[in-house]
């Protein structure tokens, strides 16, 4: 498991994919290891403006989360399933994807003292 994610965060500068996939993995270190897909969507978006990601940037990043997300299921390092959600707008549940990992601790270890993780942590306790 440990190997997949260096391999990944080796690749991450040259490969967009590579990084969306970093992105994601350290969104749900974020978001301790399972999120609603709006939510990884929102830690994503906070985690690309501690970037500085312009607009181009993010819309090529938002393009290429499919493909990360795929890549993450192959190596197994994530689960995603689509599952009902309760919606208070709405009287019937709407269906959503669901990301999970059963590393969260290897996760976290791996991740632990990442500058941008920590600022993200910072400006959210402001």
């Amino acid at each position: 498991m440990e190997k997949s994610v260096e391999e990944l965060l080796k690749s991450a500068e040259e490969n967009l994919v590579n990084r969306t996939a970093i992105d994601i993995l350290k969104a749900l270190v974020l978001l301790y290891g399972s999120a609603w897909e709006t939510d990884l969507k929102d830690a994503l978006m906070g985690l690309w403006a501690v970037r500085n990601m312009g607009l181009m940037e993010i819309g090529e990043a938002e393009s290429a989360l499919p493909k990360a997300e795929k890549l993450l299921v192959e190596k197994g390092l994530i689960k995603v399933e689509t599952r009902y959600k309760s919606d208070l707008g709405s009287r019937k549940p709407i269906e959503e994807k669901f990301y999970s990992t059963d590393h969260l601790f290897t996760l976290l270890r791996i991740f632990g003292g990442d500058i941008e993780l920590d600022k993200l942590r910072f400006q959210a306790q402001q």
